[in-house]
């Protein structure tokens, strides 16, 4: 059984605008108190977006409408027109471009709007000036939203002022995701199992460490067994993030693991995860033998801070150390940075 973490909101959606490489929404609220930050206040930040886009006016585009008709007007579809030439029906599916607002990028913002209206988790003033949104959208679409419907966001120029409203769009429906598969989420807390926190974790440390520091290329690196045989069936060495120094023959290893406990028991004896410490040691022992190297485990904090370092020889360490992701975050921030320093 997995465990369940409770993070705050406000760090929740620093990890996620991390994890989607967008750091300027967290910028964007440097001068906001960390405990105002709420479900409901960034889907009021998405409302706000909504307006700035309704007064420069929605987009347009023209869009290809398909639909049956008894006059030829446009393309003719031919092999949707098949069924009515075979039963002898004079009609025939005819495609043309109509110049609408119902485009993609406008019923995302629409979708996400009928998103908010039914949350349980946003207050019903939210909710009805999400209605009235709604209805200036009259001629837009509301279909249902997946991970992929935000794939296809593309900004030319003339549609830049619709980023920031629709990377707002994509945190709500994300957190709207991981609310359907865990209870006891609230306007300030979401709790979250292991497996969907270590997913976001590794991708938000990735981003960070590209981000926020310039000494190192950051990668994810997979590499080869130094083992003679049937390689086939060995299984895949990946690291979720290396770091690698640009001047320096140095080289950080960095490891998220997510467990309520992040001691094992045996005999009565607590440890470190076996199976941590092993992966990690296999990644550093498979490195070039001219590097200094250090490997970090990150374990969220639970109660128990730990902070210990084991030297291998004078140029291989592991590391092992915990982050509170309950804490403000700015000292998420710095523990961070100072960890790699």
């Amino acid at each position: 059984m997995e465990e369940i973490f409770k993070v705050p909101i406000r760090n929740l959606f620093v990890l996620l605008s991390y994890a989607d490489n967008m750091p300027e929404l967290i910028n964007s609220m440097n001068d906001v108190d960390e405990d105002l930050i709420t479900y409901d206040f960034i889907c009021k930040q998405f409302l706000k977006e909504v307006e700035k886009v309704n007064r420069r006016g929605l987009v347009k585009d023209y869009v290809a409408i398909a639909e049956p008709t008894n006059r030829l007007a446009g393309r003719m579809v031919m092999e949707e027109s098949m069924s009515y030439i075979i039963s002898k029906k004079p009609i025939v599916v005819c495609e043309k471009d109509e110049y609408t607002a119902n485009i993609w990028l406008n019923k995302l913002i629409k979708s996400t709007l009928k998103s908010i209206t039914l949350n349980r988790y946003v207050k019903q003033e939210t909710k009805a000036h999400s209605f009235k949104y709604m209805e200036l959208m009259a001629e837009v679409d509301a279909p249902p939203l997946t991970k992929s419907s935000f794939a296809k966001m593309i900004f030319g120029r003339h549609k830049l002022h619709y980023k920031r409203v629709l990377q707002i769009a994509l945190l709500l429906h994300e957190m709207t995701l991981l609310s359907h598969k865990n209870g006891n989420w609230s306007l300030f807390s979401a709790q979250l199992d292991e497996r969907s926190l270590n997913g976001i974790f590794e991708k938000f440390l990735f981003n960070f460490y590209k981000i926020e520091q310039k000494e190192y290329r950051v990668k994810g690196e997979g590499m080869q067994w130094k083992l003679e045989g049937n390689k086939a069936l060995l299984p895949g060495m990946r690291t979720d993030v290396s770091l690698i120094h640009k001047n320096k023959p140095e080289k950080i290893i960095i490891d998220a693991k997510f467990y309520k406990n992040i001691f094992q028991v045996h005999h009565g004896k607590s440890s470190f995860h076996s199976h941590n410490m092993y992966q990690l040691f296999t990644y550093l022992m498979h490195q070039e033998p001219d590097l200094n190297l250090r490997g970090i485990l990150i374990y969220p904090f639970n109660g128990n801070a730990v902070d210990e370092k084991y030297v291998w020889n004078e140029r291989m360490t592991m590391e092992v150390v915990t982050l509170d992701l309950d804490g403000a975050w700015k000292d998420i921030y710095n523990k961070l940075k100072e960890v790699i320093s």
